[in-house]
């Protein structure tokens, strides 16, 4: 029993050492060695403040309460309105959360849309009518109440303690699919295509992206990466790529730091850059379509947004310091 648990620890422990590093360890292998070769200031990286999130009482608005009376019990039933009417009345109904919310209004114009295709007395087709008109006027308000207070979506827009691994895209894949169907519901509801919108799953695509946590970790290394480089570029930026080869002569500092320029920065750091700059202009879009004009957005244009702009302009500006000591020096660092 001994040997087996013993061999099992060695297992994990091996498994946990071929876990693919994270953004964060990424940029501090690659700083530790640029730091060695160049005699650079250790920098412990601190990722710009973001706003505090807006409360959920200043988010959610209340709906408004359209009583469904049908005196008629037959109608109702031959409609298909009173099993609806009945969820919404009972315990459970009255505590909705957003996303469930949503998926019962959708349903009731789904119904309603229906009804008005029978055989009703007018006087009952005349109130359907006026239901589903005013329905349809609040279905919005649950769509961005959805939007803005469901704890899964929420719970993205925190950074986390990790960020995204170097080459691993399965949280990418499952998550870009969940908000393509959220943002396919909103469509749908703003063409007023109740049956296509009614059978959305939406707990799926929510249960999606609180499985992959993929939006949380690409903002953390986003604001990672930008950080990293806004408070280390100034120190290689400030060191001449002529003074590391005086008088045009090689030197031992120089052979290392093309070592690190050609399997640190290109193999490994800006292979994963680049992922982060996909990933970001593939689920920006899909973020923009949904919260663009709701309050939440210009929290989500400090998340995402601007630390991806920053990221690229602060990485143009060391991929030029690297093609100036190119240019200077005896490294031959693209192939000429």
């Amino acid at each position: 029993m001994k040997f087996s648990m013993l061999l099992l620890m060695v297992v994990l422990a091996s498994l946990a050492g071929c876990s693919k590093p994270d953004s964060k360890a990424t940029l501090t292998d690659y700083q530790q060695r640029l730091s060695r070769v160049l005699e650079l200031d250790s920098v412990k990286v601190q990722t710009e403040p973001v706003a505090t999130l807006p409360r959920l009482s200043e988010l959610k608005q209340p709906l408004p309460d359209i009583r469904l009376d049908l005196r008629d019990a037959w109608a109702s039933r031959e409609c298909g309105l009173d099993q609806l009417i009945g969820e919404r009345n009972s315990s459970l109904g009255r505590v909705f959360q957003p996303s469930t919310q949503l998926n019962y209004e959708l349903r009731l114009l789904a119904q309603l849309d229906n009804c008005l295709q029978q055989q009703l007395s007018p006087a009952l087709q005349q109130q359907i009518s006026i239901w589903l008109n005013k329905k349809q006027q609040s279905v919005a308000l649950a769509l961005t109440n959805m939007l803005l207070a469901d704890d899964t979506l929420r719970q993205q827009w925190h950074s986390t303690s990790h960020g995204l691994a170097a080459g691993d895209n399965s949280g990418f894949v499952t998550s870009s699919g969940a908000l393509n169907n959220l943002v396919s519901l909103a469509e749908q509801i703003k063409k007023q295509q109740w049956q296509q919108a009614a059978k959305v799953d939406i707990e799926q695509s929510l249960a999606t992206l609180y499985q992959s946590d993929f939006l949380a970790q690409l903002q953390t290394s986003l604001r990672f990466s930008a950080a990293w480089f806004n408070q280390v570029n100034p120190q290689l930026l400030a060191i001449a790529p002529d003074s590391l080869c005086p008088n045009g002569r090689s030197t031992e500092q120089l052979k290392i730091l093309t070592t690190v320029f050609r399997k640190f920065f290109i193999g490994q750091l800006q292979a994963h850059l680049a992922e982060l700059n996909r990933y970001h202009n593939d689920i920006w879009p899909l973020l923009q379509q949904l919260y663009q004009h709701t309050s939440l957005y210009p929290a989500l244009q400090q998340r995402y947004q601007q630390p991806a702009v920053q990221l690229q302009q602060q990485l143009m500006l060391q991929v030029k310091w690297w093609q100036q000591l190119n240019q200077e020096c005896p490294v031959a660092l693209t192939p000429g």
